[in-house]
């Protein structure tokens, strides 16, 4: 697992659970479900929704920690070697806590 470049984020991840939001977008799990978002041509962040905010609350819905996360999950596909395909692409469910996101390309 990399060290999450913060950028204009610190406050936001010192704020609350940075480190653990982080750690679980790291995980194998939630690396598994953004590769499949990608292998499915939707935003890699769009199956993380429910998972989020099980184990952070209601915090993964403040906008600022949702571009957290987006920041988040670039850096760590990036890694991987995917690149941007199309930013701002509409998530179509309507429980999602993300409305749009970024779709990655091998």
């Amino acid at each position: 697992m990399n060290n999450y470049n913060k950028g204009t984020f610190q406050n936001t991840y010192d704020g609350g659970n940075g480190d653990a939001i982080w750690e679980f977008l790291n995980s194998e799990r939630a690396v598994t479900m953004m590769e499949t978002a990608t292998y499915l041509y939707r935003p890699a962040v769009e199956p993380l929704s429910n998972e989020l905010e099980q184990r952070f609350g209601s915090v993964v819905r403040e906008d600022r920690v949702k571009q957290m996360i987006g920041h988040m999950v670039r850096q760590i596909v990036e890694a991987r070697g995917y690149r941007v395909d199309r930013n701002n692409v509409k998530i179509r469910r309507e429980d999602n806590i993300f409305k749009r996101g970024t779709r990655y390309i091998a």
